[in-house]
């Protein structure tokens, strides 16, 4: 846990030389857009530290890397159409099927590949946040066997629609709104929501159509892949899923 808790040094640190900053009245210090970016990217920052941390299986971050490249790929084609596009529901799915760390992993690793070829800039962290929670939560409710539902699952996705869009919202707002009230505030909210209903329409609809199926391909695909070795006890494999010994022999 050593690069997570220098990732937190970094954080407390920065947050110490802020408040400094802003208490000696530095405009730097004291500026929305910065601050935002700045304990944003550190965030997302603490999030890869601890996954390095954790040095997971060379074949969980191949299936990362795969999931990703899939998630940009469908991101990238879907461009010509405002808002709608399959990423949100194959880093939900990834979550669910993968856990929270690696729906993180997926997610914030989608927003900085597709940026690649849509265009980088400060709004990049922004979504690798976003995306990034979106497969976090998605992983910790994929728990439960609420999302085996085709239609929570859907609604879920679509809820992520306008998720996503109100915290991309909010790099705005911090941003470019200057100054910054509520009316403001309200009126940049609602201007997306058209935008934010497309992102949950096409995400319902992807959902609906092929998120319990890609959920079971990729169920099917992580009991074929990860298996344990056990030095003590009867079986010397055992199937994360909980294949007995035969059954993985077997397949």
């Amino acid at each position: 846990m050593r690069k997570a808790l220098a990732a937190i040094m970094i954080f407390t640190g920065t947050l110490a030389l802020f408040l400094a900053g802003a208490f000696l009245d530095v405009d730097i210090f004291k500026d929305p857009a910065v601050i935002s970016v700045t304990f944003v990217a550190l965030t997302v920052f603490f999030f890869y530290a601890y996954y390095e941390d954790k040095k997971h299986d060379v074949k969980l971050i191949a299936m990362i890397a795969s999931l990703s490249a899939i998630a940009t790929g469908g991101r990238v084609l879907f461009a010509v159409i405002p808002n709608v596009q399959p990423a949100t529901f194959v880093i939900a799915v990834s979550g669910v099927v993968f856990g929270p760390l690696p729906g993180f992993m997926v997610g914030s690793t989608t927003a900085v590949v597709s940026n690649i070829f849509l265009g980088q800039g400060p709004w990049t962290i922004w979504q690798m946040l976003a995306w990034g929670l979106c497969g976090l939560v998605s992983g910790l409710l994929g728990r439960g066997r609420l999302m085996k539902n085709r239609f929570v699952f859907a609604i879920y996705c679509a809820i992520w629609g306008f998720l996503f869009g109100w915290i991309m919202n909010l790099y705005f707002v911090l941003g470019f709104i200057k100054p910054l009230t509520f009316k403001s505030f309200f009126l940049a909210y609602s201007s997306s929501v058209g935008f934010d209903a497309l992102h949950a329409l096409g995400n319902f609809v992807f959902a609906y159509g092929f998120g319990l199926a890609f959920m079971e391909m990729l169920r099917k695909y992580k009991s074929r892949l990860f298996f344990e070795t056990e030095t003590q006890g009867g079986d010397l494999l055992r199937n994360v899923s909980g294949m007995s010994k035969g059954d993985a022999l077997v397949r």
